[in-house]
């Protein structure tokens, strides 16, 4: 805890002995497009609510543990330039897309622990998912060359996702005045999410025959995706007052790698990218404390890949 006098010339620092419990809300936004060979892949997007209380462990060591929900999806499209074992051809674009539901609820717990003076801070953490019922996926298929705005195949499948997020982060705080300071970092954050579906029924818009299938409950499709996102960022803090603050970073990652693997099961058919790129990270978080043991923030992260 910080306490800033009106004069705005001295500072004091106090430790709580009792635990600070925060409520945490962060939107967290990922928009990004994968490339494998010239088929167009959107792949992901993402917000996520997060509620989380943190424990004193030490002078400088912090455990934070949160309930959050994630909602949203993952949607990646098919189109142009297609390579099978059988030959290639040019599609419109797109030809077929899947979109995956993100409505899950995931557990956290984080730790950060503070060095030389409270200048150096290094976090570690893990999100799982402790439900795995996350909607209905989607399969849409535009499949008429001289129509290719009419939706011909349409498909629900129940979505069950294992969702896995790791990350570790090292920042330094530096050229620290009386309400603000600078911060520089570096991070690694790795990304898994890994879907069963189960078709429920496909059917045909359009009135194309062969296409009407009513699902018996077994595994139909799996897809699992990955990220792999090294970054350096840096940033500022700006104290309000004792009570407000606010924080911004600006990330860049020159290296991310994403890797998808999407198999259909009763088709036996398998699609995959693996791609390189790098993404801007961007986060802004503002910090209300509301009593000596709460504090009320609200979270707002956006990633931009290219890749």
């Amino acid at each position: 805890m910080e306490i800033y006098p009106k004069d705005g010339h001295k500072r004091a620092k106090a430790m709580l002995k009792k635990p600070i419990l925060p409520i945490i809300i962060s939107i967290f936004c990922v928009t990004s497009y994968l490339f494998a060979g010239e088929n167009e892949k959107e792949v992901f997007q993402t917000r996520m609510i997060h509620e989380s209380t943190t424990f004193s462990q030490g002078p400088n060591t912090y455990i934070t543990v949160g309930i959050g929900g994630m909602s949203g999806d993952t949607t990646y499209q098919i189109g142009g330039r297609c390579v099978t074992p059988s030959g290639s051809g040019i599609y419109h674009f797109s030809i077929s897309e899947l979109t995956f539901p993100l409505d899950i609820w995931m557990i956290s717990v984080e730790e950060s622990k503070e060095f030389v003076k409270k200048n150096l801070k290094v976090s570690v953490g893990v999100k799982k998912n402790y439900t795995r019922d996350a909607g209905k996926m989607e399969d849409s298929d535009w499949l008429t060359s001289t129509n290719p705005s009419q939706l011909d195949v349409y498909s629900q499948s129940d979505a069950y996702l294992d969702a896995l997020i790791l990350g570790i982060n090292i920042s330094h705080r530096f050229f620290e005045r009386p309400h603000w300071s600078f911060i520089a970092g570096v991070g690694y954050i790795y990304q898994n999410f890994d879907y069963e579906c189960k078709l429920n029924r496909q059917w045909s818009p359009s009135g194309l025959s062969g296409y009407d299938y009513t699902g018996t409950g077994s595994v139909d499709l799996t897809y699992e995706l990955t990220y792999s996102i090294p970054y350096i960022e840096i940033g500022t803090q700006y104290i309000f007052t004792n009570k407000w603050s606010l924080v911004t970073s600006l990330g860049y990652s020159p290296i991310v790698h994403a890797e998808d693997l999407d198999v259909h099961v009763l088709r036996a058919k398998v699609s995959e990218g693996d791609c390189d790129g790098d993404a801007i990270l961007f986060s802004l978080k503002g910090r209300c404390n509301v009593s000596r043991s709460w504090f009320f923030a609200l979270h707002f992260n956006c990633y931009f890949f290219t890749l």
